[in-house]
Formats: structure tokens, C-alpha cells, sequence
């Protein structure tokens, strides 16, 4: 039977929902904050080059996850990437051409609301009624929260106590710095891992992956740890201290033409729900995303897929 549903969240796990949910043809509204899509699938687009600043590169262990990413590499959307030094087993993808690409293509025939923010959800004999940050109110039958289950929380736990169960999940940050250089610096290892206690545990050449645009860009990513300790730290300060600790690395002054950093506060799921998805007494409120499974952009998706076939089956 058609519903009319609202996600919120325009992540891989929204994405994939919205994408499953409309083939099976229900009316999907999905609605995300900011004004760009991906979530941390992002890629933020500068005159000294693009820089992948969320998820670096995707893998993937399951069937269903490794059936996107084919499709998504015939589309040209995705493509491998290995790396100089690339220091984990399995195939690494990355989207074209920026991480967001993995997205992009699941969104045809869509209709998103972007810079749009869900600010109240409530239910009556109507269904569930969602309200924007504009004032503007909606009627749906089922509502789907794809955002950080702290997020979700506020939203949902007023509304059914199963949602309680959403304060288990357990977050880590992560400050995320992005140098642009005017020249190839040569200094600089092309991939770099380290521990989460330090002010660098990924270092990634951005130029490095494929189609990205020629400009020395690099990603570095703090530990989840020295994040944690540093989480309310000035933007700039950030940057100076990571820019201090990449300096130290390579043993020189780095002089970069472009810096800026990026706070995730909802960056790495450490402990997850253990379930695919959480769903309210009736069947109309759920919630989905990397805190019901894990951290990994295929856990979202597979939270996505998996609700997405349990209400095409219930119907």
C-alpha cells in the first residue's frame, strides 16, 4: 500500500531508504539540514583544491554493499582507489567526483528539501506530523530519523520510551583539518595512519584519488581520543595545533595557502544499538543509521536497506 513518508537525513543510510522506498513505490519527502547530501560522505570544493573531510574511502564485506558500489562504478559515481602505502586488506572505493558522488546518483526522481531542519515531530489521528524550522508543518504516515541517534533522541523519546533505548549508542569526535598548498610538497607522505590518542591518526593526499582536481590538498584527521580532549577547541586553534603536529611529522615548516578545520561531533559509533533499525510501538517513527550497527558507511547502508525491507514486506 502507498505511504507517504518523511526521512530525515540525507546520509547513506537516508539516501538508501529513500532510494529503496520509492522503487517500491511509496511518496518519499527526504528532508536534510545543510545544503549539501552525503552526510560525512562529503566533499567540501575550494579554489586550492577539494578535500574529502568526512569518510575517506569506503570497503565493502557484504553483498548487497558491494552490488552498490559495482553499480555506482558502471555509473562512474565510484571508482577504486589504491594508494601508495594503502595499509588495510580489501578493495577501497571512493566516490567521483568527490565522496559525496556515492550518493548523488540514489537521488534521481527525489524530491529533497535541503537546509531544512526537522524541529518537532508529533502524532494524532492524522499520522505524524513533522515541523520544519521554517514553521511549516506536514502530515506523514511513517517518519524516518537517518540522523546521530543523539539528535534522533531529542525527537523521539518524548513521543514512545522504546526511543530511550538510543542513549546507549556511544559516539566519538573528530577534528578534521584540510591544508591546500600551492606547490606538490614533496615532505609529505601520501598516506599516513597513527593512533587515536594524537593530534594526526589519518593523513590522506586528497590529488591523490581519482578524477580529483589536480591541487596538493591534504586530509588530516585527528584520533578519536585527542578530539574527544579537544572537542570544544577554537576552529582555529585546531588547525594551529594540527598544522604543528603534521610539521613535527615531517620534520619541516609546511606552508599552506589554504587551512581550515572541520569538528564531527558525531564522527565514529563505538558502541552501537546491536539492531538494524528501532521502530515505535505502531509502526510509524523509526530510527536508522551508523549508531544502530556501527561505524562503517556500510552499517548505515545496511540500516537503510534492512528497514526499507521490512516495510515494503509489512506494507
Amino acid at each position: 500500500m502507498h505511504k507517504k513518508i518523511a526521512i530525515v537525513g540525507a546520509g547513506i543510510a537516508g539516501v538508501t531508504t529513500a532510494r529503496l522506498l520509492t522503487d517500491a513505490g511509496h511518496e518519499i519527502v527526504l528532508f536534510e539540514k545543510s545544503g549539501g547530501i552525503g552526510g560525512r560522505l562529503s566533499t567540501r570544493r575550494t579554489e586550492h583544491g577539494d578535500f574529502d573531510h568526512g569518510a575517506q574511502y569506503v570497503s565493502a564485506k557484504g553483498a548487497p554493499f558491494r552490488a552498490m558500489m559495482d553499480r555506482l562504478s558502471v555509473q562512474n559515481a565510484a571508482a577504486l582507489w589504491a594508494p601508495p602505502g594503502k595499509d588495510r586488506d580489501g578493495d577501497w572505493y571512493v566516490g567521483l567526483p568527490g565522496m559525496s558522488g556515492l550518493v548523488k546518483p540514489m537521488l534521481e526522481g527525489i524530491n529533497i528539501k535541503k537546509r531544512t531542519r526537522i524541529v518537532d515531530i508529533k502524532r494524532d489521528v492524522s499520522g505524524v506530523i513533522c515541523t520544519t524550522d521554517q514553521g511549516n508543518s506536514e502530515n506523514f504516515d511513517k517518519v524516518i530519523l537517518a540522523i546521530p541517534t543523539p539528535q534522533a533522541a531529542v525527537l523521539l523519546k518524548p513521543i514512545d520510551v522504546v526511543f530511550e533505548r538510543l542513549d546507549d549508542v556511544i559516539y566519538m569526535p573528530c577534528w578534521t583539518s584540510m591544508f591546500g598548498f600551492e606547490k606538490p610538497v614533496d615532505t609529505l607522505p601520501n598516506l599516513y595512519r597513527d593512533a587515536d590518542t594524537k593530534a594526526i591518526s589519518w593523513l590522506a593526499r586528497n590529488n591523490m584519488k581519482p578524477k580529483r582536481s589536480e591541487c596538493e590538498s591534504i586530509t588530516v584527521q585527528a584520533g578519536a581520543i585527542w578530539s574527544r580532549d579537544n572537542l570544544e577547541m577554537d576552529q582555529s586553534e585546531a588547525v594551529t595545533q594540527m598544522q604543528t603536529a603534521l610539521e613535527d611529522l615531517v620534520g619541516v615548516a609546511i606552508s599552506p595557502i589554504y587551512a581550515q578545520a572541520h569538528r564531527w561531533r558525531y564522527a565514529r559509533v563505538d558502541v552501537p544499538l546491536g539492531d538494524p533499525f528501532l521502530a515505535s510501538d505502531d509502526g510509524a517513527l523509526f530510527a536508522i543509521g551508523d549508531g544502530m550497527l556501527g561505524g562503517r558507511v556500510e552499517a548505515a547502508f545496511e540500516s537503510g536497506r534492512l528497514l526499507s525491507e521490512h516495510l515494503i514486506a509489512v506494507g
